[in-house]
């Protein structure tokens, strides 16, 4: 009869241990570490990051959809450099926010900026001198 005490605490003990390394390993995997802000509903500029690829940093005119991406200069320093994004409707007067970018945690290839009153929207995409461009989805 103790023995079969002893076998069920062992196995319970296992149990208990397969658990908890269960818990700290998708904790550790699925864990997010970034940092960021949330944007206030009237402003007109975001920021936007890919978890997957630093370069991916863009920063949005969330009025006209109007994109830049963050580049480095010949002497090291940052800027922003504009963006093509094929067909963007020239949008007049514009007085509130109404693009919005997506960026996927699984590929950088599943990008895409939206216009939210439309449904528009246009995927990144890299041309053949690896340049960046937004095309219409």
């Amino acid at each position: 009869m103790i023995e079969y005490f002893i076998r069920k605490d062992i196995s319970m003990k296992k149990i208990i241990l397969t658990v908890a390394i269960c818990i700290l390993f998708s904790h550790g995997l699925f864990a997010e570490n970034n940092e960021s802000t949330t944007t206030p509903q009237d402003a007109r500029y975001e920021i936007v990051q890919s978890q997957l690829i630093a370069r991916n940093t863009f920063r949005l005119d969330r009025f006209t959809g109007n994109v830049a991406q963050l580049v480095s200069t010949n002497n090291d320093k940052m800027t922003w450099e504009e963006m093509i994004v094929r067909n963007l409707p020239k949008i007049e007067r514009p007085t509130k926010a109404r693009f919005q970018i997506f960026t996927s945690g699984l590929a950088a290839r599943f990008t895409f900026l939206i216009d939210t009153e439309t449904g528009n929207t246009w995927v990144l995409t890299q041309t053949f001198g690896n340049i960046l461009i937004w095309d219409p989805f």
